[in-house]
């Protein structure tokens, strides 16, 4: 598989989290309503490649551009070089590492050499905002009675950009390209029809920052995933249940809600002596009201020489 890094300008703020299941999810429902893919046809085409275990693709999810999820072991690897004279300033110091969402692409590029680097209190890259919104009875098209005014949480992203990275399959590239292409022109989540989660393509190019690891015996993950029954159990990580929703016309009619799911965040650290392109697996039977709807739970693995 060959990595690429999809570069995109985020145009307004967004609700929805972007993480990669939920991209992958905009995905199958662009393959859905176009034609002109070449190696498959609709969402259940694409569905059933990664059935078979033959991913054309597997997506991360998307960061602040220049940043990547903080490895979960990282106070861990900072606490060993404090083993010997704790001061309050060191201890203070392991505080803000624990804290840390974010590292920028040289600092993980250390880490995956297995070497400390200099660590720095970076500000948080998102913004937030609450925005007001009211009901609207759909009978008298106006709005609702007293207390249907409610919030929404925002977010916005300091420097304008996230980042996407995507391994490909040999001979899928052009179809992952119209993907996310066709993606681009309607939006990203929540309340993307009154232009939330608008964004656009600046660069589709291949990406080597993840290479030239020597003997790696691990990998850190760029993406929210649930393990296969053979992958890696030995690490570090941190998990989130996820309450998804079926998307678009499937969320109109009946129970439009997905199964509670344990996933495992960005920044998990897994050894092995043996690093693959993709670790996890495709959820079945999610959905309460339809047995067809599936989850991406793949992981995106980078090597790591693990202290």
């Amino acid at each position: 598989m060959q990595t690429y890094l999809i570069d995109l300008n985020i145009n307004s703020g967004f609700i929805t989290p972007w993480h990669a299941d939920t991209i992958f999810g905009h995905l199958c429902w662009v393959a859905e309503r176009h034609t002109g893919f070449e190696n498959f046809k609709g969402a259940a085409g694409l569905i059933d490649l990664y059935r078979k275990g033959e991913p054309p693709f597997i997506v991360s999810d998307a960061f602040p551009d220049g940043f990547l999820p903080a490895p979960a072991n990282l106070k861990e690897l900072f606490a060993g070089t404090f083993a010997e004279g704790l001061t309050i300033d060191k201890y203070s110091a392991l505080k803000k590492v624990k804290e840390t969402e974010y590292i920028t692409i040289d600092q993980l590029q250390s880490y995956q050499r297995g070497t400390i680097f200099d660590f720095k209190d970076f500000k948080k890259p998102f913004a937030l905002a609450v925005t007001l919104h009211n009901q609207i009875n759909r009978m008298s098209n106006t709005t609702g009675e007293h207390g249907s005014l409610f919030e929404l949480d925002e977010k916005y992203v300091k420097a304008g950009k996230l980042n996407v990275y995507v391994k490909i399959s040999d001979g899928f590239k052009n179809d992952v390209i119209r993907l996310f292409d066709l993606f681009a022109a309607g939006g990203f989540g929540k309340k993307k029809s009154s232009g939330k989660g608008a964004f656009k393509i600046n660069r589709f190019e291949e990406c080597g920052i993840f290479e030239g690891i020597d003997s790696p015996n691990g990998f850190v993950c760029l993406s929210h995933f649930i393990p296969a029954p053979h992958d890696p159990a030995e690490g570090f990580y941190k998990t989130t249940v996820k309450y998804g929703k079926m998307g678009e016309e499937k969320s109109l009619g009946g129970n439009p809600f997905k199964k509670p799911l344990l996933m495992i965040k960005p920044g998990a650290v897994f050894k092995t002596d043996t690093v693959k392109s993709f670790y996890g697996r495709l959820m079945e039977n999610i959905a309460y009201s339809d047995a067809s709807v599936v989850q991406y739970g793949f992981a995106f693995p980078v090597p790591v020489k693990i202290s």
